[in-house]
């Protein structure tokens, strides 16, 4: 073969590796910076409460901030006990809905907007945390309880939906969704996490179609078993509770609750303990409310806040009913 040849070819097999590794790099960046790839929030598995965002996190994602304190919660730090007399403390409880994700910055949440505008009622020093990790159920929050206690709340505001009466820790490896580490690349997150969702064809197989159905009655017996527990323990340690009712974008739309809403109903009406409605605060704003079935937008997040605002209020007796125009969006 003629060498000036051969030299051609190597030259081309060059370019053609270096405009690859190019193309890679410039694949990576965009991934990390404009998409937000890179840099998931951890988590960390636990044999008591399954699981929990990692303490001590502060990562950009999606163009939005997720700041993890020592708690593992989606809040400010604070210390075990409160820094004043004069310091209120609220505990926002709850799943995914509360958390937010890495879809709504930090400031966006419910429960930081709900520190701010209860600082600006009561002017006096509030904190608010935010007990809260996605698919989380009572068994969970009874669990952190347990290890953790109610870090010198004087409410707790506990926000469910209709399918949490009967979701139950699974103490299962974590799985791609949960990542306990970085990954290397922002691509191989891409690849490995979000590709499979947007093409069907690449997620694993499954060994059949998903039937949805009722839950086993134990798994209901088990989860209103520990919110039960979980409410018993709260109010035993001298804590205000209350609970709110997150309908998902069926039940606000069709005015028709799953199963869960009225197993969950009678248990606290047996307790005593006020089950707060959040469809007519979410109602009048339908289609800002939510980012999909049962997740809140921002939109969302800022009529929840409102709503426990209105609630944490009338529980420490300092607003009466709520007026009818009482609203944070017009």
């Amino acid at each position: 073969m003629n060498p000036l040849s051969v030299l051609r070819r190597g030259r081309l097999w060059l370019a053609l590796l270096a405009t690859a590794a190019l193309a890679l790099a410039a694949a990576e960046l965009a991934s990390r910076q404009v998409l937000g790839l890179g840099t998931p929030p951890l988590y960390e598995a636990d044999a008591d409460y399954e699981y929990r965002l990692l303490p001590g996190q502060d990562v950009q994602r999606f163009g939005n901030r997720v700041r993890v304190n020592q708690w593992g919660m989606r809040a400010d730090e604070f210390g075990a006990r409160k820094a004043s007399a004069d310091e209120l403390r609220v505990l926002v409880v709850g799943d995914s809905v509360v958390n937010g994700g890495s879809q709504i910055d930090q400031r966006q949440l419910a429960s930081t907007l709900l520190q701010h505008s209860l600082q600006t009622a009561l002017g006096r020093p509030v904190t608010v945390g935010n007990v809260s990790t996605g698919s989380w159920g009572p068994g969970n929050w009874l669990a952190y309880a347990r290890r953790h206690g109610f870090h010198d709340a004087d409410l707790v505001l506990l926000v469910v939906n209709s399918g949490d009466y009967a979701d139950n820790p699974a103490y299962a490896p974590l799985g791609v969704d949960f990542p306990t580490r970085p990954p290397v690349l922002a691509l191989q997150e891409a690849a490995l996490r979000y590709l499979p969702r947007y093409l069907p064809a690449l997620a694993p197989a499954q060994a059949g179609p998903e039937v949805p159905g009722q839950p086993a009655a134990a798994e209901v017996a088990r989860g209103l078993a520990d919110l039960d527990a979980y409410l018993a323990l709260a109010r035993a340690e001298g804590r205000k509770v209350l609970v709110l009712h997150h309908p998902d974008r069926e039940e606000l739309a069709s005015g028709r609750y799953l199963p869960g809403y009225t197993a969950m109903g009678g248990l606290l009406q047996g307790l005593g303990v006020d089950f707060v409605e959040l469809a007519p605060t979410y109602r009048p704003y339908a289609s800002l409310v939510y980012r999909d079935g049962i997740h809140l937008g921002a939109a969302g997040q800022l009529l929840l806040a409102q709503a426990l605002h209105g609630a944490a209020l009338r529980a420490l007796g300092a607003l009466g009913a709520p007026a009818a125009g009482d609203r944070l969006l017009s």
